[in-house]
């Protein structure tokens, strides 16, 4: 990917040391938020085996072989999003539920915001003066119960899933919904990074089984904290790691796998 980038970068125009900056922020990108995003989907729904069953069937469904070639299960990766669901859910679900993310906004004129409290009738102002900056943590948003519902600080995937398990429109959580920012400032990674997650999550769930493998005494899984996680990253790091027993799922032993990405792909392998 990097030499692809850095080729693309070039026949814009930028120098050798511009695109190296480009390739600090994309390296950031990847591996700090990125590489953690998918670290805590995975964790929710390996240790969940309903979710994990529930992410299966979906993927599966995805699984094309040809006739006289079933040991080769070719899987068209640009479709979990469109076909998935469930596993879109958790990964939305995982971003509000862990993101820390700070929004950043320039005040353009002078304002004042009224907050009205439901048990009093008292009124709080906030006066914003023009140039400020305005940071808005992103925590504070996700975890809202006005938004969210009195279990806003709990994990749950379902309040991403529409009534008949399809996905459910996200134009209602524009301004509440917000890990990659909002407005003219939105990530303009987003979708590759949305992609690259969804495309690893679905390669692993797909070809292995997982069982925790607990401290002595310990048994099942446990979700790690993030008290000593860095402020400035928007994915927290978890505070310890997660011991994970992974084995090739059964009877899938004599099946070779091919990750492509497009229905054109799938017609030139198979």
């Amino acid at each position: 990917m990097i030499p692809t980038m850095f080729e693309k970068n070039k026949s814009y125009g930028l120098t050798p040391g511009e695109a190296a900056k480009m390739e600090m922020a994309t390296s950031l990108a990847m591996l700090s938020s990125g590489a953690i995003t998918a670290f805590w989907l995975m964790l929710h729904i390996i240790s969940d085996a309903t979710a994990l069953h529930a992410c299966r069937t979906e993927l599966l469904d995805l699984v094309v072989t040809n006739k006289g070639e079933e040991s080769i299960k070719v899987v068209d990766l640009s479709l979990t999003r469109a076909k998935c669901p469930t596993l879109l859910a958790f990964f939305h679900e995982t971003l509000r539920h862990h993101s820390t993310v700070i929004s950043i906004k320039k005040i353009q004129h002078d304002t004042t915001l009224t907050f009205s409290s439901s048990h009093s009738q008292s009124q709080q102002l906030y006066h914003l003066k023009k140039d400020a900056i305005l940071m808005i943590p992103g925590t504070a948003v996700h975890h809202d119960p006005g938004v969210w519902g009195l279990r806003a600080t709990t994990f749950d995937h379902q309040r991403f899933l529409a009534p008949d398990g399809g996905q459910k429109k996200l134009l209602s959580y524009t301004s509440a919904y917000r890990p990659f920012g909002a407005g003219a400032t939105m990530c303009p990674g987003r979708h590759f990074s949305t992609a690259t997650i969804l495309s690893l999550a679905a390669m692993v769930l797909l070809r292995f089984d997982f069982e925790p493998v607990g401290a002595e005494g310990e048994s099942g899984w446990r979700m790690p904290a993030t008290e000593n996680a860095d402020l400035w990253n928007a994915m927290p790091k978890p505070d310890w790691d997660v011991l994970v027993r992974v084995r090739p799922k059964k009877g899938d032993e004599n099946v070779e796998w091919r990750f492509v990405w497009g229905k054109g792909e799938i017609s030139d392998k198979t």
